[in-house]
């Protein structure tokens, strides 16, 4: 079979195609409750620790910048940017401009990303990182206002 003359529409979906597909369902959805997320500056770097919960499916933002991505504990199951991959504590992942992965936390996880910047807040930090995209949740991991949000208790029944 030659793919060339194949459309687009007959081939098969690539695996941002099938995370863009998951992000549209998931918006449709009662949203989980917020993620303690810490921020930490120095010396022209930027950290962001996240605490994500067991049983949590989460599609990340696109990334307008090399970033770090490490496991600091539990198990994170990851898709995206041609990868599937467990992300355990002391891995550290590469990622390049433009990534976006979809995440299931197997176990209780914490992680960090790590970015280069010479902003020294939070503020307009989301705009320099991240780009424009529709997205029920802020910078600090919260659902924005207005968002209908489902207990844990109530999403367990979607598992």
């Amino acid at each position: 079979m030659n793919l060339a003359n194949t459309p687009k529409s007959e081939m098969a979906p690539t695996k941002q195609d099938m995370i863009e597909g998951l992000k549209g369902q998931m918006i449709q959805m009662p949203q989980a409750p917020a993620m303690e997320t810490n921020h930490f500056f120095t010396g022209g770097m930027y950290c962001r620790r996240i605490e994500i919960p067991k049983d949590r499916v989460i599609v990340s933002k696109v990334h307008k910048t090399e970033h770090f991505f490490i496991g600091c504990s539990g198990e994170l199951k990851v898709s995206g940017q041609g990868q599937d991959f467990i992300l355990r504590a002391g891995d550290v992942v590469a990622s390049p401009i433009g990534t976006r992965r979809a995440v299931y936390s197997i176990t209780d996880v914490v992680v960090l990303t790590v970015h280069r910047t010479d902003s020294v807040s939070i503020d307009n930090l989301e705009s320099e990182l991240m780009e424009d995209g529709y997205s029920l949740y802020d910078f600090n991991n919260s659902p924005k206002p207005g968002v209908e949000v489902c207990s844990l208790e109530d999403a367990k029944c979607l598992f």
